[in-house]
């Protein structure tokens, strides 16, 4: 059997080492996330110390970023993914986040906060309503909602949100995702709907994507 110097393995052996090593330091420097992402560790963590039947009502996305994500890096702003867990057994509900190299904590976001950011009176008062459904409605385990990449994809080509925006240069974007049943009257219950603002200092744009998959139908909930 032929034997090779261990010299001329070494390139080879530093060239994978280096590229393990990029890959590892990639991952730890990118905190980006979509809304569904964490969602699984989130509720993982929720069941542990809030209930045990807990289940998502809702996720709150401030601040997203037209990719559709937030970058938990990120210390410029307060930009996050607030996730609204339900618990029937407590009639409850606890607030969380992720954070970046560490499990989820609870969030002092709340429904208030939430509100807070939109400045258009019609589409606060239909969101105020939908908030205070939540304590008791939460998304069907097996709905089928499309993440919030998706959603941005299908809205930002829109003509009215383009005009919004151009209007707006500083303009940012919050997200709903909400069970289509605290929307609108209807039975279904293995549905959810996202309610997506794009907001300046002084107005908003919001729309109701449902039934929260890409054929659904977009609704104008501003004035």
């Amino acid at each position: 059997m032929k034997k090779y110097p261990s010299i001329l393995l070494l390139p080879i052996l530093l060239t994978i080492i280096s590229c393990d090593i990029e890959n590892i330091i990639n991952d730890l420097q990118d905190g980006k996330i979509t809304a569904k992402e964490k969602l699984e560790e989130v509720m993982n963590k929720a069941k542990s110390d809030f209930a045990q039947d807990a289940v998502v009502a809702s996720i709150y996305g401030r601040e997203v970023s037209t990719s559709g994500e937030i970058d938990l890096l990120n210390t410029d702003s307060f930009n996050a993914f607030v996730y609204v867990v339900q618990s029937n057994s407590l009639q409850a509900n606890e607030f969380y986040i992720p954070v970046f190299g560490s499990e989820p904590i609870k969030s002092p976001v709340n429904f208030e906060t939430m509100l807070s950011f939109i400045k258009d009176s019609s589409a606060k008062d239909i969101m105020g309503t939908v908030l205070g459904t939540l304590a008791v409605v939460a998304i069907d385990p097996s709905a089928n909602y499309i993440d919030s990449p998706e959603v941005l994809n299908l809205l930002l080509p829109r003509n009215d949100v383009k005009t919004f925006r151009t209007a707006n240069q500083n303009s940012k974007i919050d997200m709903f995702l909400f069970p289509g049943k605290s929307i609108d009257s209807t039975s279904i219950i293995n549905s959810a709907d996202w309610i997506i603002n794009f907001y300046g200092d002084t107005s908003s744009l919001v729309l109701w994507l449902h039934p929260g998959n890409s054929s659904g139908t977009i609704d104008l909930l501003s004035d």
